[in-house]
């Protein structure tokens, strides 16, 4: 291998490293704040929060989290919370799907269903993405009611202003 393509294969593995680094961080102090461990910054203002969940029953674990991440906000008051779903994130719309969508990791919590109720009776809102929504067959009477459709035009108006958890 020419010097040139090893410098090429450590500069993009050094990057990998350096954004697994950075989620694992970041992960650690949203899980260190809902399983009530201290808290790394303090809040003193209401602000509005935004977390996409891009995966569901493909990878329950991920979903689980993005849910709980969600709700430790709402339960906490620091304003409003928006949960979009989108891509595989879409399963979570579908009412058949909900209840059998649980973590191993997180299973003490609940199921997607038990914390999206959480959510919403904390005035949470949900929205899906409409393609994802039609994709995985969350439309129609599948649909929960309570989720909306909300393209990405939607999201991204929404995070001009917000704190945004991507999961």
């Amino acid at each position: 291998m020419s010097e040139e393509k090893k410098t090429m294969v450590q500069d993009e593995l050094g990057k990998r490293d350096f954004l697994k680094a950075m989620g694992a961080g970041l992960g650690a102090a949203g899980l260190a704040s809902f399983i009530g461990g201290p808290a790394f910054a303090q809040v003193d203002k209401k602000g509005k929060y935004v977390v996409v969940i891009t995966h569901g029953g493909n990878d329950p674990n991920r979903a689980i989290l993005g849910l709980l991440l969600a709700q430790v906000a709402a339960d906490k008051g620091w304003g409003k919370v928006h949960v979009w779903l989108t891509l595989d994130g879409a399963d979570l719309a579908h009412k058949k799907r909900t209840d059998r969508i649980d973590s191993p990791i997180f299973k003490k919590f609940g199921n997607a269903t038990q914390l999206m109720q959480k959510i919403r009776d904390k005035g949470g809102w949900f929205g899906i993405c409409p393609p994802c929504a039609d994709y995985f067959g969350a439309s129609g009477g599948d649909k929960h009611e309570f989720v909306e459709l909300a393209g990405g035009d939607w999201m991204m108006k929404n995070i001009q202003d917000a704190w945004v958890a991507w999961f």
